[in-house]
């Protein structure tokens, strides 16, 4: 474990999850959006510093085992900048679970425990950014 964490500014880091459930997250400081202080660092600049680990985190946050024992959801593709992750939920079952998480907070709480871990260490801010798209869908599962 990191005992020093890194100084950031406007962390962001978004989410896109595809076939056959699309849905996409936008990540952010609540605290430090909005402003740079000097000697910050952004969550696109930190995991550009700290690939490996940073996708280790991302990783170890989103993805779960099913039944099969097979990841759903998987991280398919990570890029830089604002960080975008590609999360494919390959079941209703694991779209499902993975809303619910997100609007139990698990979702938000399990990144920054895991970016806790490697030294970035602030309250991270979770929404869904096509919110309308993913509910439509949700309803019609259900």
């Amino acid at each position: 474990m990191v005992d020093k964490c890194v100084n950031t500014a406007a962390p962001a880091l978004d989410l896109v999850v595809g076939f056959p459930f699309p849905l996409s997250l936008k990540i952010q400081n609540p605290i430090l959006a909005g402003f740079i202080s000097a000697g910050a660092l952004a969550l696109g600049a930190y995991y550009l510093a700290n690939k490996l680990s940073s996708e280790r985190a991302i990783r170890n946050a989103l993805e779960k085992r099913n039944e099969a024992d097979a990841i759903d959801p998987q991280v398919g593709n990570i890029e830089q900048g604002s960080v975008l992750v590609d999360l494919h939920c390959y079941s209703e079952k694991s779209f499902l679970e993975f809303v619910k998480d997100f609007e139990a907070d698990k979702v938000r709480h399990r990144l920054e425990e895991e970016f806790t871990k490697i030294g970035f260490c602030h309250d991270l801010h979770v929404t869904i950014r096509n919110a309308d798209e993913v509910y439509r869908k949700v309803k019609e599962i259900r």
